[in-house]
């Protein structure tokens, strides 16, 4: 193998994990947004249950 052989290897290979680095990117920023709609569904079913709470509480007061 010549030396403009391990070159031309070595840019295929550099070419290579740079499409690998940017599809793990794409990859990582959609799970980041993936997660952050995830942790505003949880805040508010969080808020949900605390209002239930609440409520039941209030009722249970009145009854007694």
């Amino acid at each position: 193998m010549g030396v403009s052989n391990k070159v031309m290897e070595a840019l295929r290979a550099g070419i290579l994990l740079n499409e690998r680095v940017t599809t793990l990117i794409d990859k990582v920023d959609r799970m980041d947004h993936d997660i952050r709609h995830m942790n505003d569904r949880l805040i508010r079913l969080e808020t949900l249950v605390e209002v239930a709470k609440m409520q039941q509480t209030q009722i249970d007061k009145q009854k007694n």
